[in-house]
């Protein structure tokens, strides 16, 4: 059976495998729940191995499955990717780009370079999600984002993924009343402190540095967000651990003011990660402009 023949069952294929379910994948494709099974079994026969196995939630891949599935996964999306470029203004009149970010990095390090990359072609959508790293990276690989910005360690099981280094950010502890007392990480716990999520890589780093001088940090408050934890710190409610380059500002101005340590704090690298092969032209014109941004930025 040729591949034209075979193209119909790839996408059943496909589609069963993304939703583990034959039921699933039939209201999906708008066809019968036999129709999905025949299709599947016709394709085993075709490849004279077996793809799926049954078990009570519906179907797992076996292993010659899943290895077809990351031939065809691959192939499906640059089937997208290339029907997106056809479709996509080469004179950005009209087009979209999709991105990646936390949103702590967003704020500071992502919404400047999308106000100006707006300014230069206000037709193009740009489309942003938060979500974790693992999140961003599947959606990553699924097509469903161009690019993700993400501090390090960014580690995945996909070896297509392209990670450019952007810049390097600084983490300090800030609070609302001047000090010229130089502290170690154990006075810090004479205060009020408001400290990242322990899930956060900002609190980890931080947690691994306490560690290997043997303090452990009492914050009074945990928050998510860098927005909001800036916030409580600028309320005089404690004092806090941020990264310094989104308080370059409050702190040019006097308005909030770094705690000195003995001890030196964590640094953190931010990444632009993508898979080159799904990129279109829009938003590999974004990604340049973030790299040269970037680049002049650390000169």
């Amino acid at each position: 059976m040729s591949l034209e023949e075979n193209w119909d069952l790839y996408k059943t294929f496909y589609t069963v495998a993304k939703c583990s379910s034959f039921s699933k994948a039939a209201e999906k494709l708008y066809i019968t729940q036999p129709s999905i099974s025949y299709a599947i079994k016709q394709l085993e026969t075709n490849l004279e191995t077996k793809l799926f196995y049954r078990i009570p939630s519906g179907v797992k891949l076996t292993l010659e499955g899943k290895e077809l599935l990351d031939y065809v996964e691959r192939s499906y999306n640059l089937l997208i990717s290339g029907e997106r470029n056809l479709r996509e203004s080469q004179n950005f009149t009209h087009g979209r780009v999709s991105i990646g970010v936390q949103s702590h990095i967003g704020k500071f390090f992502l919404f400047p370079l999308v106000e100006k990359f707006h300014k230069e072609y206000p037709n193009i959508e740009i489309n942003i999600i938060s979500r974790n790293t693992e999140q961003m990276i599947e959606a990553l690989e699924n097509n469903n984002i161009d690019f993700m910005l993400d501090t390090s360690p960014i580690e995945s099981i996909y070896n297509n993924l392209e990670i450019h280094p952007l810049l390097d950010l600084e983490n300090c502890f800030i609070s609302k009343n001047k000090t010229s007392k130089e502290m170690s990480l154990k006075d810090l716990n004479d205060y009020k402190l408001i400290l990242p999520v322990k899930r956060s890589t900002p609190r980890k780093q931080l947690d691994y540095i306490c560690k290997k001088v043997g303090v452990e940090l009492m914050p009074f408050m945990t928050i998510e967000t860098t927005e909001m934890l800036i916030d409580s710190i600028k309320k005089d409610m404690g004092i806090g651990y941020v990264l310094r380059q989104a308080v370059n500002k409050e702190l040019r101005q006097n308005e909030l003011f770094e705690i000195k340590l003995k001890e030196k704090l964590p640094t953190l690298t931010l990444n632009i990660v993508y898979v080159s092969e799904y990129l279109t032209n829009i938003p590999q014109t974004f990604i340049v402009k973030i790299k040269n941004e970037y680049e002049e930025y650390m000169k």
